[in-house]
């Protein structure tokens, strides 16, 4: 028996073997560290913005610093993950980064605390571009796909918790606290990492720093990741313009919701917690071009019912488009680690930067259209983006629909 044979039977055997609940804990957790920390204060603003003496607006530089430590660390994260190994490097970003969260308690003056939150997101981009090459790596074929989709229901999780936790927090005991609770969370996150998740096996580490890095120039030339770094993008821009300027529809007239009722609306982030794994195993079978497409006439048919004059029609239209923003998210994510043969994670470090540059211009470019159209201008170009993003990505995947 030659050595490819004995390849491919590992990664057959590994393809079908059950995962340990352990380890699917700990990837879900994992997940759950790439949105908990970036959107902390954004229910807190006012509190943040009382406590510095600056103004409502000012404050909101508190979750842009952290999106934009986010957008410039993904590439030299997954550098240094090709480098240096999958495991090392997320447990290494956990302790970091559960020091710098607590030390945004102590945060003398606004910049302090600016400066701790750009870090904060400086961080997240060593832990996420990792996980995703670690699932790429030591698993195939289906079990891969849905451990994708384990992974990406944890960023769900963690976009509900980060926002959910960070208002109870400060609700009962100051904003100060919301920090000092997510650095307790991301202990334990870091024990379910070093004692539930196994060493890397499959892993082979780049010859040298420099040449990781030049995997991310790489993969500026090859279109097909071009392609899914654009996919990224355009589904949290839909995202962040759905949750921003609706958030903005409910607070004015004839629905006049409170910003508690409003808050309320973040709760749809726990549908993807569940839905996101069943739909790996929909995307193992009939295949990632098909599954995107799936879920973005779904997000385009949620977003048509956001224009309803009813909230529960609305409620609804919310909740079918953030249920396809992850489902997406799991098909362009897998295909990114599965496309990279090399250089994994500076592949998934690129996809991260376009992925959060697309939140970044979902929050201000649709302001104009808003001002002038109303929810209806930004529900049109929603559904434009989302329309543009599935025909790139059927002619990306195209020959890559197998690879599910």
């Amino acid at each position: 028996m030659n050595r490819s044979d004995t390849i491919t039977m590992e990664n057959e055997a590994t393809a079908n073997t059950a995962v340990p609940l352990r380890q699917t804990a700990a990837l879900f957790a994992l997940g759950s560290c790439a949105l908990l920390n970036v959107y902390t204060t954004q229910p807190i603003l006012p509190d943040i913005a009382h406590r510095f003496g600056v103004s409502l607006g000012a404050s909101a530089w508190t979750i842009s610093t952290s999106t934009l430590g986010v957008a410039v660390a993904a590439p030299l994260a997954g550098a240094v993950s090709d480098r240096f190994g999958r495991k090392r490097v997320m447990v290494a970003a956990l302790i970091a980064l559960i020091i710098i969260t607590a030390s945004c308690a102590l945060a003398w003056n606004f910049t302090a605390l600016l400066s701790l939150r750009f870090a904060q997101g400086l961080l997240v981009p060593f832990i996420f571009t990792a996980a995703l090459a670690y699932i790429a790596e030591e698993w195939s074929g289906r079990t891969a796909t849905t451990m994708n989709g384990v992974y990406v229901a944890g960023t769900a999780f963690g976009g509900f918790c980060g926002r959910f936790l960070a208002g109870a927090a400060a609700s009962f005991t100051g904003w100060l606290s919301t920090f000092l609770v997510f650095a307790v969370l991301l202990i334990l996150v870091l024990a379910l990492a070093v004692f539930c998740l196994p060493a890397e096996r499959q892993f082979r580490a780049s010859a040298s720093l420099g040449k990781s890095l030049w995997s991310v120039a790489k993969g500026v030339r090859d279109w097909r990741l071009l392609v899914t770094c654009f996919v990224g993008a355009s589904l949290l821009f839909q995202q962040v313009t759905s949750f921003t300027y609706l958030s903005l529809r409910l607070s004015a007239p004839p629905f006049t919701l409170t910003s508690i009722e409003v808050g309320a609306l973040f709760v749809v982030f726990l549908l993807p917690v569940t839905v996101t794994p069943f739909f790996g195993r929909l995307l193992g079978t009939i295949g990632r071009t098909r599954a995107f497409l799936l879920s973005q006439v779904a997000g385009i048919a949620g977003i048509a019912l956001t224009l309803s004059v009813h909230l529960p029609p609305i409620v609804i239209g919310l909740a079918l488009s953030c249920m396809a923003v992850f489902a997406g998210q799991s098909c362009a994510t897998g295909y990114t680690a599965r496309h990279a043969k090399e250089g994994r994670s500076a592949a998934t470090g690129l996809y991260l930067t376009c992925y959060y540059l697309g939140g970044s211009i979902g929050a201000v470019a649709p302001a104009p259209l808003y001002a002038h159209h109303g929810w209806l201008g930004c529900a049109v170009l929603i559904g434009l983006v989302a329309l543009a993003s599935t025909a790139l990505a059927r002619v990306a995947w195209r020959e890559t629909v197998v690879d599910a």
